[in-house]
């Protein structure tokens, strides 16, 4: 869950020293993926789950500034990708949304 996810922050703490960095990228708001699920599959605001029973969270920057800000990371890059995939059997163009950021661990 995101909830667990969020809890793995204390864990990173433990093996990075400050000036560590973490890099990211994971999906962003309104990536195609996003916009496919049907009614019944939305846990919760941006939150997910997919038919095999995987759990997806679709990211903004200012949720994932706070996230990192809140575990004592400095936000050195950040930004929002917009890309398309083609798929040229099908015929189709489909917009692909990631969050894609480096952050760096403060000293206490």
């Amino acid at each position: 869950s995101l909830t667990h996810s969020h809890s793995r922050a204390p864990r990173v703490l433990q093996v990075l020293r400050p000036g560590g960095v973490v890099l990211l990228r994971d999906y962003g708001l309104y990536d195609h993926a996003m916009l496919r699920f049907k009614p019944g599959h939305k846990i919760s605001e941006n939150f997910y789950v997919r038919q095999d029973g995987t759990r997806a969270y679709y990211f903004s920057k200012d949720f994932t500034e706070q996230l990192f800000a809140a575990a004592g990371f400095k936000v050195d890059q950040l930004e929002f990708l917009s890309k398309q995939t083609v798929n040229r059997k099908e015929g189709i163009c489909v917009p692909r949304n990631f969050v894609q950021g480096r952050f760096v661990l403060l000293p206490d």
